[in-house]
């Protein structure tokens, strides 16, 4: 599904530690915006066909980065020594797409990509950036972990940071579409991985970034499906409660996990030019 004209273009991106990060862009002639996208746990950003198609109507250009240990980039499936990490990867990739770009860069991040971007605006890192979305943003868990993997991570994190666990999510939670389901449980680039470091990370970076939203400078929308099952959609509440003044929230009714994967989502692209076009 890529935009129809274009071509996704596929490359290479150093982090500021010298990890190597792949990028796809699907570009627009002439665009005024080009969205840098963060993806979620487990993806990459080659999952973002969809949304570039989707955003191509409104003559909007989309990148999307793989974040280390996932998709082609490099690094521990599933694994960040430490938090920070992403938000070097994302800084340095939204860099990137300023540069490659002539008109305005929008941060994007989907789910835990959203926990990443928010701790990159916070610590200062996008000084361009005018505005960003989130979507689904992983601040409140809506499956139940068990206490003991609970516990276990806490504890391991310390002790044996690198050791992954499998997150064992459902595919059929991402999406109402039985294509994109069977598309996610079959594509050898999706892993289910998760070490305790990056479990424990982004526990933190969930709960710093709730309770530091009311410094967020920048206007941004908050996109969450009202039947996402992995994903408490009350978590993008409260980031709006603690942010009313600089944040849109769009409970989208009826969604699942991924609003652009998922039955109409056409709205929703329409929802984001919309917010745009303000």
């Amino acid at each position: 599904m890529a935009p129809e004209g274009a071509v996704a273009t596929r490359g290479f991106i150093s982090s500021p530690d010298g990890t190597r990060l792949a990028y796809r862009a699907w570009p627009a002639p002439d665009a005024k915006i080009t969205f840098a996208v963060l993806h979620g746990h487990g993806e990459h950003g080659g999952r973002y066909e969809r949304f570039a198609s989707g955003m191509a109507a409104y003559n909007m250009a989309t990148s999307a980065v793989d974040l280390r240990g996932h998709g082609e980039s490099g690094g521990q499936r599933g694994h960040v020594d430490s938090w920070s990490q992403w938000i070097d990867d994302a800084a340095e990739f939204v860099s990137h797409v300023e540069r490659e770009s002539t008109g305005e860069v929008v941060p994007l991040g989907h789910s835990l990509g959203g926990v990443v971007l928010l701790s990159t605006i916070l610590a200062g890192r996008l000084s361009h950036a005018r505005r960003f979305i989130v979507s689904s943003p992983a601040l409140q868990l809506k499956v139940k972990v068990p206490a003991w993997k609970t516990s276990l991570g806490s504890v391991t994190s310390s002790i044996t940071p690198r050791l992954s666990m499998s997150t064992n999510l459902d595919p059929r939670t991402v999406s109402r579409i039985p294509e994109v389901v069977e598309a996610y449980r079959n594509d050898p680039l999706v892993h289910s991985k998760m070490s305790s470091r990056l479990y424990s990370g982004w526990q933190g970076a969930a709960k710093d970034n709730l309770e530091h939203a009311g410094e967020i400078k920048l206007p941004f929308l908050i996109l969450a499906g009202t039947a996402d099952r992995l994903i408490d959609p009350a978590g993008s509440e409260e980031l709006h409660r603690r942010a009313p003044a600089m944040s849109t929230l769009r409970l989208l009714e009826g969604r699942y996990h991924e609003p652009f994967n998922d039955l109409g989502s056409d709205e929703v692209f329409a929802t984001i030019a919309e917010w745009l076009g303000r």
